[in-house]
């Protein structure tokens, strides 16, 4: 790739030591004084079947993810559910990946299930080559799986072409917030992806921010998506309000959810950024049809958006606010159901 192409919208190191700080402040609060446990893996199901709350979801190829100072934005809602029920979200453990129990859930789901989500509370790129495994025993039901991801590790080619093959559609979420070493890396891991003949969409993780500067370079940011042709989507980052992390918000340009009382700015480029967040979209979901926005059928990504975010003029004009119903669920800590 051409330097152009994986040049990433500049920071001020200032700015990103702030960032750091404060989300490592942030998540100073969550494990003071608790004694951690380091959960036993569970094996790998899909759907209500499986125990989950949805039919559109898979477990995580792990239990945990990141250790308490490095959690996402310092405010993580699948760290916070861990580390109130005593479990080490840092420690990560993987799950057990029995195929045919795997299938039994899959066939057990309702035929207009189209899509399958891996995710939630962790992230599949700490082990690709099973997140293949999975995407295609997926495939084989005649589904779509949609990984969502922050791209922590990157895919060796043999992994991406089978991920391609195998129709797995990559959601890799970006932020203002990231460092500039993990923006180029997810950036041109989106890149890549399309290159290989996969869907890649960046899912940008925005808010308005109190410092300007992290304004601007989350508008580089969009503005890099669109002058790519890279179906963009948004999802709006909620923020319980006692966390130090809260302090880059601008407060007077955020409305407040009714269930959490968190801080919540709402859609900011929807024209931009088309592409319905992944909990929005409806059980029939097939798959984003393009690997570009410029081919983009912007009608069905109307007809998509099931349970949107709210516009950041929603969230402003005073009414009472609700998240998606179904994003930002948290795992439940108990015994695996039994098969």
């Amino acid at each position: 790739m051409t330097a152009e192409r994986t040049a990433v919208p500049s920071v001020d190191p200032s700015v990103m030591h702030d960032v750091r700080r404060l989300i490592s402040k942030s998540s100073a609060g969550m494990v003071e004084g608790r004694s951690l446990r380091v959960p036993e893996p569970v094996t790998i199901r899909a759907g209500r079947r499986g125990g989950l709350p949805f039919d559109s979801i898979t477990s995580d190829l792990y239990l945990g993810c990141l250790p308490a100072a490095q959690i996402c934005y310092g405010s993580c809602f699948a760290a916070r559910s861990a580390f109130a029920a005593d479990y080490d979200f840092g420690t990560r453990v993987e799950n057990r990946l029995d195929a045919d129990v795997l299938r039994e859930d899959l066939i057990a789901l309702p035929e207009e299930q189209r899509f399958l989500r891996n995710g939630w509370n962790s992230d599949a790129s700490w082990n690709w080559p099973k997140a293949l495994t999975l995407a295609e025993l997926v495939r084989q039901s005649g589904r779509c799986t949609v990984f969502v991801t922050k791209y922590f590790r990157t895919i060796d080619p043999g992994t991406l072409a089978g991920l391609v093959e195998a129709g797995a559609e990559l959601r890799v979420s970006v932020s203002a917030m990231d460092t500039p070493g993990q923006l180029r890396q997810r950036l041109a891991g989106l890149l890549s992806y399309r290159e290989a003949g996969g869907v890649a969409v960046p899912v940008v993780m925005t808010s308005r921010y109190a410092d300007e500067r992290l304004d601007r370079r989350q508008d580089e940011l969009v503005d890099w998506i669109v002058r790519h042709d890279l179906p963009g989507a948004e999802n709006s980052l909620r923020f319980p309000p006692h966390l130090a992390v809260t302090d880059l918000i601008d407060k007077d340009r955020a409305g407040v959810l009714d269930d959490s009382g968190d801080l919540w700015a709402g859609r900011l480029y929807g024209e931009a950024l088309p592409v319905p967040t992944i909990t929005s979209v409806p059980a029939d979901y097939p798959g984003l049809q393009s690997r570009r926005r410029s081919a983009l059928d912007l009608d069905q990504l109307e007809a998509w958006r099931k349970d949107p975010v709210r516009t950041h003029e929603e969230v402003m004009s005073g009414g009472r606010l609700a998240k998606p119903q179904q994003c930002g669920v948290g795992r439940t800590w108990q015994i695996e159901p039994r098969t």
